[in-house]
């Protein structure tokens, strides 16, 4: 799993072989396709495996503090996993491919979705987001500007900045007037 990981990042996933991720691991080339049967399988398998759950935080009294909680939860994942080495290169190759696209947003995107919703209508119900706000425009708006500094990082954790600051320059326009 660790070479395919490897070799997706450095790559991407049409460069990758199952000889490439072979010859990176050390395994033999019957054990690969015995557990993971092709190529687009052992992709699959490397993509779930980087779904760490985001568990919704416990409710910290503002929007700030929730979210402050689930990017220490995905930036710890993340690093762990080496996710953000990947997300890169995978996002562009992900826009191209349909069944790579519905993997990738069903295994990475939509769990995290679901996560910045949730706080997101706590915050409504708090006061801190105008009750007219579309929700699911507003988790575009939180997530997209995270991913764009994860591409702009190049997966490099220390280049990401703050999250809460970004998320606080945001809700100025999301703030009830």
């Amino acid at each position: 799993m660790q070479a395919a990981l490897e070799l997706l990042a450095e790559n991407g996933y049409a460069a990758l072989t199952m000889e490439r991720v072979r010859e990176r691991s050390g395994v033999g080339k019957a054990t690969l396709y015995r557990r993971y049967g092709s190529k687009e399988a052992l992709a699959r398998a490397a993509i779930v495996h980087l779904n760490s759950d985001i568990p919704l935080p416990g409710d910290t009294g503002s929007l700030a503090g929730d979210f402050a909680a689930v990017a220490q939860a995905v930036l710890a994942g993340a690093e762990r996993t080496g996710a953000l080495d990947l997300m890169p290169r995978l996002l562009s190759e992900v826009a191209g491919d349909e069944d790579m696209h519905e993997l990738f947003f069903t295994h990475l995107v939509a769990p995290r979705r679901r996560v910045v919703r949730a706080i997101l209508e706590r915050a409504k119900a708090r006061g801190e987001v105008r009750d007219d706000v579309n929700l699911e425009l507003a988790v575009d708006l939180v997530v997209g500007p995270m991913i764009y500094r994860v591409i702009m990082a190049r997966g490099q954790i220390e280049r990401l900045g703050n999250p809460v600051e970004v998320l606080e320059t945001l809700l100025e326009g999301l703030r009830p007037r």
